[in-house]
Formats: structure tokens, C-alpha cells, sequence
């Protein structure tokens, strides 16, 4: 029998349009930081934009140019006032990083004095803390910081861009992508709009959470140490916005430089209250935060958190350190969702569908390719759930 490939390519539909879909991607992949961050600004603004017409029942298009305008003059203001603050407390880092890492060796040395048996283990933890090595990795990682300040800068700014635009006409925009159902793209349409929809809400509701997370911690964090009075506040303060990102790992990342300054300025007094506020705030945020917010949206445990950015990060690095929860979570999502078999209206694949059809996914016999009007509301679940 002769190799027909539009005969391979009915049966292997679903794997063919995801192959191409996740080849567009891989080929995409320099851009996909750009992308991101677009799609977070997009979801976020999103959300604030409801929120704000809820509230004040203003016109749209008006409640979007005050909302960026709010956004851009706050990021002026960073610019402006703290971001010349974190260059100096940086620099100030760097120098007196010799100094923590000499305390840092008298209190271990005055622990393995303390508890003999522990003193090889000491040893290693000094040999790699020894002054050149933490200079040379520090430089290493201003370089490489460096390298690519210039390209997230200009993704930052981009990505508001674009997200301003797609925010302002997305009604405009929702109404064309719904007419690709009725296009010669109807098969592809059908197969992707329902999953990538949904994996985006999943994403972009963990970031926003997240994020949300991240700013009370890091508030939080500059009251504290403002009180304490271990200087170099508002670059603590950053890295713990940008550690909190991550979740469930970034309290334990962000507390290895807080405490190395405190120890520096204030010695092992000051370490210790240091560690008490850090204590306090992983407490609110485990107890209070995590509880109403993360665990409302991902609903995952904490030690299931940990291995899967264990997993995500050796296999993606710092996008799995990111991505690696909310993709799970989708995935744990597809695999147990069952209304796709129990004939509500779903294809066979769990995709929205629009009446009966073959098992090869081609219409049945007499079966109109434009849905009934009534179906849209189903059809488009997903997208009205979002609120557009």
C-alpha cells in the first residue's frame, strides 16, 4: 500500500499541530524572555483594569492610559531616587565583602571550638568561603549581569509597550482570534485554543500571586531591617523581590546575604535579630499569605514545590526555576481532568467541541462547520472566565 501523508496526517493530527506549535517555540526561544514578560504585564494589567471599572465604571480605554501612566511614573521614580541607591549599596557590597567573609570564618571557627566533632564539616563550609572565591564569583556574576542589563532593559520596555497596545484594543483583538474558528485554521484553532488558554490563566495567575507575595515580603524585609539598622537596605530589599519569585526556595536565597551583612555590621546580636525577622516573615508569608493566596491558586505542597524546582531548574535552569510549578500544576491539571470523557460537550481530546464527530475528528455526516450561536458561551469558557 502506497504512504499517503494526507492520510498519516489525519490520523496524527494532535501530534503534528502540537510538533509544529512546540517547534515555533523552540525557534522562538531568543525571544522568549520578551514574550514573558509581556504576557505577565498583559495579565496584571488585565486584572487591574477590571478591577479599577468595577470600581469606578469609567471607559475602558481611559481606565488603561491611567493605569500605565501610574505604572510609568513609578518606574521613573525607581529610576530617579532608587536605583542610583542600590549602585552605591552595591559597590559598598563588594568592598566589604573580605570583612563578612572574615567573620564569618571567626564565628565558625568559634563553633568548631565549641563542638569538635563537627570541625571537618567546618572546614569544608570555610574552603568555600574563602575571600577569592566569593569575590571571584561575585565578579563573575556582575559580569554576566552585566552582559545582559542592556537586553532585559530593553525587554522591560518593550514589553510595557506591547502590552499597553494589546491591553488597550483586546476586545478588538479577542473578536479576531475567535474568528480563526471559521477559518481554513479551524483544526489547529481547535486543538490549541483551549489548552494554551488555560495554561496562560494558570501562569499568569501564579505570577500574579507570586508577585503579590514578593512585594508584602519585600516591604516587609526594608521596615525590618530599617529598625535593625543593617544599612544596605534597599538592595537587600531587591533581591529579596526577585528571590521571592521563586517559590518556597527564594526565602532561603534571600537570607544568605541579609544575614552575611547583619553579622558584618552588627556580629552575631545583630545576626540573630536579622534571623528573627526573617523567621517572622517566612512565618506571615507560610501561615497568612501562602494559605489565602498560593495555595487558592496552585493548591500544591510546599515539599512537592521544592523537588519540582529541583527537576525544572536541572532541566530548563532559571525559566524552570520560574515556569517549573505553574507548568506542573497545568499538567496535574490536564491529566485529572475527566470532563472530556464524560460527553458534556468536549471532543475526545478534552478540547471544546461543537457536536458529534468521528473518532478520526472529522466532522459527522451533515454536520455544519460554523458552530450554532448558542455554543459560543462554552466555546469560549476560558476567555470569559478571564473576564474578556
Amino acid at each position: 500500500m502506497a504512504f499517503s501523508f494526507n492520510e498519516f496526517a489525519r490520523v496524527n493530527r494532535v501530534i503534528l499541530i502540537w510538533t509544529v506549535f512546540f517547534a515555533l517555540l523552540y525557534l522562538m526561544r531568543a525571544m522568549f524572555g520578551l514574550i514573558f514578560m509581556t504576557f505577565v504585564m498583559c495579565f496584571i494589567a488585565h486584572s487591574l483594569s477590571r478591577l479599577l471599572y468595577r470600581v469606578t465604571k469609567q471607559r475602558r480605554k481611559f481606565l488603561v492610559f491611567v493605569l500605565y501612566l501610574v505604572f510609568l511614573t513609578l518606574v521613573i521614580c525607581f529610576i530617579r531616587f532608587a536605583f542610583p541607591l542600590i549602585l552605591v549599596e552595591a559597590r559598598q557590597f563588594m568592598d566589604e565583602l573580605p570583612n563578612i567573609v572574615g567573620k564569618v570564618n571567626e564565628y565558625l571557627d568559634e563553633f568548631a571550638q565549641a563542638h569538635p566533632f563537627l570541625q571537618t564539616g567546618v572546614d569544608k563550609i570555610k574552603e568555600s568561603l574563602t575571600g577569592e572565591a566569593l569575590t571571584s564569583l561575585a565578579l563573575k556574576f556582575g559580569r554576566v549581569t552585566l552582559e545582559h542589563v542592556w537586553k532585559y532593559i530593553s525587554w522591560f520596555f518593550i514589553g510595557t509597550l506591547f502590552s499597553f497596545l494589546i491591553i488597550l484594543d483586546l476586545p478588538d483583538l479577542i473578536q479576531k482570534f475567535r474568528r480563526l474558528r471559521y477559518t481554513k485554521l479551524q483544526v489547529i484553532y481547535e486543538e490549541t485554543s483551549s489548552n494554551i488558554i488555560k495554561f496562560g490563566q494558570v501562569v499568569g495567575e501564579n505570577f500574579r500571586a507570586q508577585i503579590f507575595i514578593s512585594s508584602i515580603n519585600t516591604v516587609l524585609t526594608f521596615l525590618g531591617l530599617s529598625i535593625i539598622g543593617t544599612g544596605t537596605t534597599a538592595l537587600l530589599s531587591i533581591i529579596v523581590f526577585c528571590c521571592g519569585l521563586v517559590p518556597v526556595l527564594g526565602v532561603l536565597m534571600s537570607s544568605v546575604p541579609i544575614t552575611l551583612v547583619a553579622l558584618n555590621v552588627g556580629g552575631l546580636k545583630m545576626g540573630l535579630e536579622v534571623l528573627g525577622l526573617i523567621i517572622f516573615i517566612h512565618a506571615v508569608e507560610a501561615y497568612i499569605l501562602n494559605p489565602r493566596i498560593i495555595s487558592a491558586v496552585m493548591k500544591i505542597n510546599p515539599v512537592l514545590t521544592l523537588m519540582i524546582l529541583y527537576i525544572a531548574h536541572a532541566l530548563m535552569g532559571i525559566w524552570g526555576m520560574l515556569l517549573g510549578v505553574p507548568i506542573s500544576v497545568f499538567f496535574y491539571y490536564q491529566i485529572s481532568n475527566k470532563e472530556g470523557a464524560e460527553g458534556d460537550g468536549h471532543g475526545h481530546n478534552g478540547s471544546v467541541g461543537h457536536g458529534p464527530r468521528l473518532n478520526n475528528g472529522a466532522l459527522a455526516p451533515g454536520q455544519s462547520v460554523n458552530p450554532p450561536t448558542q455554543g459560543k458561551a462554552s466555546e469560549f469558557s476560558f476567555l470569559d472566565g478571564l473576564g474578556i
